[in-house]
């Protein structure tokens, strides 16, 4: 048992810890600092857990600090913009998230798939077709963004959209949503370049560009507050600046980290291009599937038992599935990994970097559930108030749902890093479906427990068989030698 917490250990800190002696010794020397965090190791499995630690600790510290900037945002802007033009400002921000879905995840999973695999058999070309053929394809899009955006900008009533009052002019609106629309069209080409790192398994680089991009975000809304400056002015502070430190983070990535990488348009290629967009549109669908999953509840909850009672499952979700994204941060990193590692025909690594990955996450996740399950109703109260307190039951089931989706979330990152989608996207559609169908009939009996109960039931017979039969599949096929 020790050896295995150890193993399992090592996947979040194990690559610091054993630093940390010559941490003590560099850290008032920069260029110590830097050789520190980017020093290989001979050993290739150890190395992939050293990387895999930094990115997970770097990950956090990224993560801490949105929270910081969400909650900060809230008191900086409400008072001066008012209600009703912090509310424009939290539906662009909902309808950005959508935007998203443009890219036909070209720029997400499909592209640290691909790149993960020519790292594993050192191809540093066909990583620069990859990388070019996934550049100037979201440029195209980009592109074609933005003359839709720009034929139909005015034919849109945007006072209807946003449902504003005299209060809000209509010019500040155009102008918001202009600014909005035109950084969307200009970040998405770059929207890449965190694939980049992580395939490399340097997300760590990509965490500490995304701690930058905070710091100068935070700061500019700081300012803009300080003047009491628009909603124009908002999003240069919130989603301008950070466009400029992406920018910089992209002369780095081509110019320093990644040369080789650079997106001549002559190393674009028709072939990779097609097997990005096969492989992006599973991982969309995924993408979709996922709203279904965690942002369906909200609707059917208005829709079966009134407005009333979403605060009450929205906020005990909220604390339960905590530790859900904890894990997901921590073992996230395995799956450029388990990539490189099956480039390489590394089965036994895969094998056992899969084994500690989900016992890490289970010692770690199901015990921090069952904390919050047992703290949830003390902590609501205190937070949001009595009528936001939920049944005992809810937190049950919203805690059932928690430690099945922590103990399988390990299956999920090895199939998308060994790169078999095609059970992922038919597991989520399912689960998806599952979670409204059985939402609708449940909440009809039990209320919101009926609705928590459909979330643990639709993950237990869709992702528990599923992942497990094709898990078990490759291991099989590849201790057979057959590489399936």
């Amino acid at each position: 048992m020790e050896s295995e917490i150890g193993a399992a250990s090592r996947i979040f800190c194990s690559g610091i810890a054993r630093q940390l002696p010559s941490l003590c010794k560099t850290h008032l020397n920069p260029r110590g600092r830097w050789v520190l965090l980017t020093r290989s190791s001979t050993d290739r499995g150890r190395e992939r857990y050293r990387r895999a630690g930094i990115t997970a600790s770097t990950s956090y510290i990224a993560r801490g600090l949105s929270i910081l900037m969400s909650f900060v945002s809230v008191p900086l802007t409400v008072d001066y913009l008012g209600t009703e033009r912090y509310g424009v400002w939290l539906t662009i921000s909902s309808l950005l998230l959508w935007l998203a879905l443009t890219d036909f995840g070209v720029a997400g999973n499909a592209l640290v798939n691909v790149l993960s695999e020519a790292v594993g058999n050192d191809d540093r070309e066909a990583a620069r077709h990859y990388t070019a053929s996934a550049f100037w394809t979201l440029v195209a899009i980009a592109l074609v963004l933005g003359v839709v955006f720009a034929g139909t900008f005015q034919l849109i009533p945007w006072r209807a959209v946003f449902r504003v009052s005299d209060a809000t002019s209509t010019h500040e609106l155009k102008v918001t949503c202009a600014l909005v629309l035109g950084l969307l069209v200009i970040n998405l080409p770059l929207g890449l370049l965190r694939s980049l790192f992580h395939a490399h398994q340097d997300g760590y680089f990509a965490n500490a560009w995304s701690i930058v991009s905070g710091i100068a975000s935070l700061l500019g809304l700081v300012v803009v507050t300080r003047f009491h400056g628009g909603l124009p002015q908002l999003v240069l502070a919130v989603s301008g600046v950070p466009a400029l430190v992406l920018l910089a983070s992209a002369y780095y990535t081509f110019g320093r980290r990644y040369p080789w990488l650079a997106p001549a348009p002559s190393t674009v290629k028709w072939s990779c291009i097609q097997r990005l967009l096969k492989l992006g549109v599973k991982y969309m669908t995924m993408q979709l599937a996922s709203l279904g999953i965690y942002q369906s509840q909200a609707i059917l909850t208005t829709q079966t038992l009134g407005p009333s009672q979403v605060v009450v499952f929205v906020v005990a979700f909220k604390i339960m599935n905590l530790p859900s994204e904890l894990v997901y941060m921590g073992t996230a990193p395995l799956i450029p990994a388990f990539g490189e590692a099956k480039a390489r025909r590394d089965w036994g690594w895969i094998k056992g970097a899969y084994k500690n990955g989900t016992f890490a996450a289970i010692v770690l996740g199901i015990p921090l559930a069952a904390v919050l399950g047992l703290a949830a109703r003390p902590l609501i109260l205190i937070w949001a108030g009595s009528s936001a307190v939920p049944d005992p039951y809810l937190i049950l089931w919203l805690f059932i749902h928690t430690a099945v989706g922590v103990s399988f979330l390990t299956v999920a990152q090895l199939l998308c890093g060994i790169e078999r989608v095609g059970p992922l996207v038919l597991c989520n559609v399912l689960c998806a479906l599952g979670c409204i169908g059985f939402g609708v009939a449940f909440a009809q009996w039990w209320g919101l427990n009926g609705i928590a109960f459909a979330m643990s039931l639709s993950v237990l017979v869709t992702l528990c068989p599923v992942g497990i039969y094709e898990v078990r599949r490759f291991f099989l096929a590849n201790a057979a030698g057959s590489g399936v």
